[in-house]
């Protein structure tokens, strides 16, 4: 707040500088003191002042001045300023002039010159005392009309928001009464007299309302005991809610719902108590009627219980018998067909065989791993059915897959009228992460429809990627079909953000990965799909018109199919219009890795023998069946192993005892003894040894000529958790039928460390040494290609190009001799369907040819 100033006026400089110095002298600092040489310079002063906002307090001015008379100018400033006192000082002045100045300046006090101290300081100070104390009184009266505003208006709102709130109350369709603290009534609305019957507000306190308005405690013939009334209860200070009292008037009865609310005040007093009630007659009919109901259905449910309960237990023993009879189904499928496959591995490279039954042996060996891919496939159903498939992700290269697919279909397309393309976006990354098998063979089942249902045209398989789902841009278009029991909308709102892989246990290394989605489009231009078989496609066993017209398959790929897309993380939808073509997308989520986070490709060579300065391997072969040790014992004996065979569990034990073998080809369904007791035999007897020789003193009990033996497990079971448990009951590894030469050799080199000879090669190559030769791949068959004869590389294309299997097969074993590793590679990629890889060679080869002969002229 700004001090208040006192304006001293006076032509004469010295007068002006004694007044200052007298007037500091009364007053201190409480006030600023300034001075005018006259009266044009005062009330510019003042004028300043004003505008600053500063008060001036007093005003002492001479009365004779050159411009302006002393009591002129008092007039002017009381006119501008007419709470400022002011005083005069002269000695010269006359009595109108003195009289002018009290009537219209407010003069406060006459001093004549010369003064006196003292007169002119108490003088001063009484003046700026009454000023302040003027000013102090106004600001009170002020303040004091402010406040009386204020009330005014908050009187007027409270007013009308006592109306408002009397209206509001009135216009309520629920009973409202308010309590006083003793139990009297304050207040009823119209609801609740006409609810009580009450015409006006009642006389009666709370303690009388049960009697007064006959309240009875609902379903009895009891009044409503008083100190339980819910306002009573609210008057104590409780929240209550009952919906148990009835009002009984005129032989009616109301069934009516309270609630009572206490009102403190600010120091914790009750005040008011607040009831409303309603009636709530309907509700409690209805109650009573759902009530019954109730009881009804429960009845219904418990006898429809029990119904399902013994459908249950059907479905679940059919469901047993099923699993049971697939299993056992597929062990006697899988052992003969171990036989099959493991002997045509065996004959296929035997140099006795001619060109023509070799190829007999290889279409056997292609024809027994079709029919296990059948069986497999039924298994599968099986397994999603029973909900017991799982997801085994791994890093590989999608490019590569991609081109593998495209090179196995386009020579299915050869000589149709029908264009297969493939198109990827640049941003689709190489190397990925996810179950590659399930992937492959989603897209291999869905690209076999779109060629078996178009005949001319052209089918595209389209790779797109997306940082977040965009199947709810889908969800609008007439013809998209997906399967109700999980909507995509659902799919999407779950799955809108990044994409997310959860990988399984048994995965592969948990290399970082940046996820994303994949959406891949397989669009045809065939016969399509009716509207009524939209709903159908995805059912097992079900075909649709055209499916059945041309008879082929079995109506499990696009089941396999969709629970691929879904266990992978992702969904699957077909859009498709009759005559025009069909077009299935799914979306899965993805993690792109990079290319050193692939696993080594293993090159396809043949084991002629073992490497020398090893020791002699003693091989157990532990199976009931003839023909299954018989395929081991040809696998192994040529190769140099010592081999040993035993057909139950009790015989392997002896066996064990006697001969020491290093390792145990165990099958786990044998008669006598299976293997898994066997195994947990064998276990017990090493470890009861170990402990008897510990207590001896000797430290170890494996020696060279009776080592500890590795077990392997060999089951053509495909029940789940058999792996495992081979591998709880002391089993060191597990091996399905039907099996690969490479799985048995593979698995002799992890838990023995054995080294192979392989075909044309003297040296040794170890399952590391394998992957380092599959990298050369390109070198080693680059440096046979300058020696093709170009007359054999035209011809080569030529048969690739007819798509006739025998005669590619003819062509390549017509350089089998002189360049046998070559003819290897060739064949490699037959066996894979990779004709575009051998086209490829030939390309490379001719470029070399041409090539040497330039650089000879």
């Amino acid at each position: 707040m700004k001090k208040p100033v006192i304006v001293c006026i006076d032509d004469e400089p010295d007068v002006l500088n004694s007044l200052k110095i007298e007037l500091k002298k009364a007053i201190g600092d409480r006030c600023i003191i300034e001075t005018a040489e006259g009266g044009a310079d005062a009330l510019d002063l003042l004028a300043d002042l004003q505008a600053d906002e500063y008060e001036v307090a007093l005003v002492l001015s001479d009365y004779i001045m050159p411009d302006i008379k002393g009591d002129e100018l008092l007039r002017r400033i009381h006119e501008s300023s007419p709470e400022t006192l002011t005083i005069m000082l002269t000695g010269q002045a006359d009595l109108e002039a003195l009289s002018n100045a009290i009537k219209y300046a407010k003069l406060y006090r006459y001093i004549p010159k010369p003064w006196k101290n003292e007169d002119l300081k108490l003088t001063v100070v009484e003046a700026v005392h009454s000023y302040l104390q003027d000013q102090k009184l106004t600001d009170e009266i002020q303040k004091r009309q402010e406040v009386n505003e204020e009330l005014k208006l908050v009187n007027e709102a409270l007013s009308a928001s006592e109306s408002r709130l009397s209206q509001f109350l009135e216009a309520l369709p629920v009973g409202v009464s308010v309590y006083h603290p003793d139990g009297s009534i304050a207040y009823f609305n119209q609801a609740a007299r006409d609810l009580l019957g009450a015409d006006t507000i009642p006389e009666s306190t709370a303690e009388q309302l049960a009697a007064t308005y006959q309240l009875y405690v609902a379903n009895t013939d009891e009044l409503y005991p008083p100190h339980n009334l819910p306002i009573l209860r609210a008057l104590k200070g409780e929240f209550v809610k009952v919906d148990d009292v009835e009002i009984r008037q005129d032989g009616k009865r109301i069934a009516i719902e309270i609630n009572t609310t206490p009102i403190f005040d600010a120091s914790g007093n009750i005040v008011y108590a607040i009831a409303a009630f309603q009636d709530i007659s309907d509700r409690k009919q209805a109650e009573k009627i759902l009530a019954d109901y109730h009881h009804t259905l429960e009845a219904q449910i418990d006898e429809r219980t029990e119904q399902l309960q013994q459908a249950a237990l059907a479905a679940e023993a059919a469901n047993k018998a099923k699993s049971t009879f697939l299993a056992n189904m597929s062990h006697e499928l899988r052992t003969p067909l171990n036989s099959i496959l493991g002997f045509a591995q065996i004959m296929e490279p035997s140099p006795d065989l001619s060109v023509e039954n070799r190829e007999n042996m290889r279409i056997i060996r292609r024809s027994g791993e079709h029919l296990l891919t059948l069986i497999n496939e039924v298994l599968d159903l099986s397994k999603i059915e029973a909900g017991r498939m799982t997801i085994n992700p791994k890093n590989f290269d999608l490019y590569r897959l991609l081109d593998d697919l495209q090179d196995m279909f386009q020579l299915r397309l050869h000589n149709q009228e029908l264009q297969l393309l493939f198109q990827r976006d640049p941003d689709v990354p190489q190397y990925v992460r996810t179950d590659d098998i399930k992937l492959r063979q989603v897209l291999i089942n869905l690209l076999s429809n779109a060629i078996k249902f178009t005949q001319r045209g052209e089918i595209i398989l389209r790779v797109i990627k997306l940082e977040q789902s965009g199947f709810l841009d889908l969800l609008e278009s007439p013809t998209a079909c997906f399967d109700t029991t999980r909507s995509i909308r659902d799919f999407s709102r779950n799955n809108s953000d990044l994409a997310k892989v959860e990988w399984s246990d048994e995965a592969e290394d948990s290399t970082p990965v940046r996820d994303f989605f994949l959406l891949f489009e397989i669009e045809d231009t065939g016969v399509g799909i009716a509207p009524e078989e939209m709903g159908n496609i995805f059912k097992a066993f079900v075909q649709t018109a055209s499916g059945q017209k041309i008879q082929k398959g079995t109506g499990l790929g696009l089941k396999i199919s969709r629970q691929f897309v879904r266990l992978m993380g992702g969904e699957i939808l077909v859009e498709s219009q009759l005559e025009l073509g069909t077009t299935f997308k799914f979306e899965i989520p993805v993690g792109a890795v990079y290319a050193a986070d692939l696993p080594d490709r293993q090159l396809n060579c043949e084991v002629t023998g073992l490497e020398p300065n090893q020791p002699c391997y003693r091989i157990l072969i532990v199976d009931d069946r003839e023909d299954n040790r018989q395929l081991l014992v040809k696998m192994l004996s040529p190769l140099g192993f010592g081999v040993e065979q035993a057909t139950n569990g009790q015989e392997a034990i002896e066996m064990w005892e006697n001969w020491h073998p290093h390792l145990i080809l165990m099958d786990v369904r044998m008669p006598v003894m299976d293997g898994y007791e066997a195994t947990k035999q064998i276990k017990a007897r090493i470890k009861q040894r170990e402990q008897e020789q510990q207590g001896n003193g000797e430290m170890n009990i494996s020696h060279p000529d009776s080592p500890i033996p590795k077990i392997i497990a060999l089951t053509a079971s495909t029940i789940e958790g058999r792996q495992a448990f081979a591998l709880l009951v002391g089993c060191d590894d597990f091996i399905s039928k039907p099996f690969r030469k490479t799985d048995i050799f593979d698995t002799l080199t992890k838990h023995l460390g054995v080294k192979y000879l392989y075909s044309n090669s003297t040296d040794s190559i170890s399952i590391g040494d394998r992957n380092n030769l599959s990298r050369s791949i390109p070198n080693a068959a680059l440096a046979y290609l300058p020696t093709l004869p170009a007359e054999w590389i035209d011809n080569m294309k030529q048969v690739i190009l007819s798509a006739d299997f025998d005669l590619i097969v003819m062509t390549i074993d017509e350089i089998r001799e002189p360049h046998p590793e070559f003819a290897d590679i060739l064949q490699g990629h037959l066996d894979n369907f990779d004709y575009q890889k051998i086209l490829n060679l030939m390309a490379e080869a001719e470029a070399s040819d041409n090539a040497d002969e330039g650089g000879t002229n």
